[in-house]
């Protein structure tokens, strides 16, 4: 006697042999990309690399007052372009490195200097984790602002970078009292102009 499997069968086996098939494939590492091993924290990266890096091109341009009148800071050879590309490139790439996923604060040891007015690195910690789109919006803002102080590097355009330049401190200061200083209160007229 000849048995004879109904189609439902073979079909939902061929399904299930397929689903099993996908979820093996996705599941796989994909070994053109590479797995993140990051050991620097975030402070680690601020102090030494992303916050001297965005004083370069912050500071490259500006305009001071003394005594003797208004003295114009810009850079004017070759080399000194070079230096404050080296940190525009610096800062925007580093940049890239606060979005790999798993890094750290700070170390778990590490504490607020201004306990109060400085969130503890665990609670920073806590508000990028349970937003991370706005935190890489932040971040975003960042890199395009290196991006386009880089254009006006590269065009030599001291006022462009003067204006780009501010980009740079608003961007890093919008994520600071988002993530950092969330608590400061700050006195009645800061930030206002000076008459």
């Amino acid at each position: 006697m000849r048995r004879v499997t109904p189609r439902w069968f073979v079909g939902s086996t061929l399904v299930l042999g397929c689903a099993i098939s996908l979820s093996a494939c996705q599941n796989a590492v994909d070994p053109a990309q590479p797995e993140y091993a990051p050991s620097a924290t975030i402070k680690d990266l601020m102090q030494p690399v992303i916050d001297p890096s965005a004083d370069v091109v912050c500071n490259a341009v500006a305009m001071i007052e003394t005594m003797d009148g208004t003295e114009d800071r810009a850079p004017e050879t070759d080399e000194e372009w070079a230096a404050v590309r080296r940190g525009a490139i610096q800062l925007l790439e580093s940049a890239n490195l606060l979005l790999v996923p798993g890094r750290l604060v700070a170390r778990p040891w590490e504490k607020s200097e201004v306990p109060g007015v400085e969130l503890e690195p665990e609670e920073m910690e806590v508000l990028i984790n349970e937003d991370r789109v706005s935190w890489n919006s932040r971040v975003a803002a960042l890199r395009a602002a290196g991006l386009e102080a880089l254009v006006a590097i590269d065009a030599q355009d001291s006022e462009m970078l003067f204006a780009v330049g501010a980009s740079i401190e608003d961007s890093c200061e919008a994520c600071h009292a988002e993530y950092w200083y969330p608590n400061q209160v700050l006195p009645p007229g800061y930030g206002e102009p000076v008459p």
